[in-house]
């Protein structure tokens, strides 16, 4: 399990493979220019962009408001810190209205852990209308279906049961059904099964980020000496817009 000294360290391993599973979605197919909506404080963005090649201008778009206010600014941060600031240019927009995004001017939109927090079918529009003809959407998100004791906590902490702010958790199928609704093709569903498991200590200091409560905290200390937690397994959704 990652104890809190180890937990940067550990947290930027999950998401280098995350980004390279990401990026097995791509194909081989030339690209010039990546999306990524909802990148928050970069943690998928920064080993996405150093894996890509240099031709390839990424935007990384948040609205850096409400319980994420401030990633923008730690975005920027990172950019630089990482030599990436010329690579990666961050935009501060609504996601489900990209204003400076033009119609059918992106090759690639990713996005990670976005849809459970917005209105999906809208959001599925807003990437259809940016991509160009036969332009690909990948999406990752939490499996709903917990295999453990320890992932079963995670899921119930993101629910109303323990945020204020609770998710929505979608299975691939009603995930998959969505994307054609909004004018998807090609729907195929990918699973990355690394994770990431959290002692006690840093299981709190995780929870308490995403601003789970302290009643549900106190309600599952038990559980949480004997299990820690685990992050879900993802599911990623790839699909494309027709040519």
């Amino acid at each position: 399990m990652t104890n809190l000294d180890r937990l940067e360290e550990v947290r930027s391993m999950y998401y280098a493979r995350l980004a390279e599973h990401f990026l097995q979605q791509f194909g081989v197919k030339p690209l010039r220019r990546v999306v990524e909506a909802g990148c928050g404080k970069g943690q998928l963005t920064i080993p996405l962009a150093k894996r890509l090649l240099r031709s390839v201008s990424v935007i990384a778009v948040d609205s850096s408001t409400g319980p994420y206010e401030g990633s923008f600014e730690i975005l920027e941060s990172k950019l630089r810190s990482n030599g990436l600031e010329r690579r990666v240019r961050p935009i501060r927009s609504d996601l489900r209205n990209m204003k400076t995004m033009a119609r059918e001017g992106v090759d690639v939109v990713i996005s990670n852990e976005l849809l459970c927090d917005i209105k999906t079918e809208i959001q599925l529009l807003e990437f259809h209308r940016i991509l160009r003809p036969g332009g690909m959407m990948v999406h990752g998100e939490w499996a709903s279906s917990p295999e453990n004791e320890a992932q079963r906590i995670v899921i119930r902490a993101d629910s109303p049961e323990g945020t204020d702010t609770p998710g929505r958790f979608w299975n691939p199928d009603r995930l998959s059904g969505l994307a054609r609704e909004a004018g998807f093709r090609a729907v195929s569903v990918s699973y990355f099964e690394t994770t990431m498991k959290f002692s006690y200590s840093s299981a709190l200091s995780e929870l308490r980020s995403w601003g789970v409560r302290e009643s549900f905290l106190r309600r599952n200390d038990r559980l949480l000496r004997q299990y820690g937690i685990e992050l879900p397994f993802e599911h990623l959704i790839k699909c494309q817009k027709e040519n």
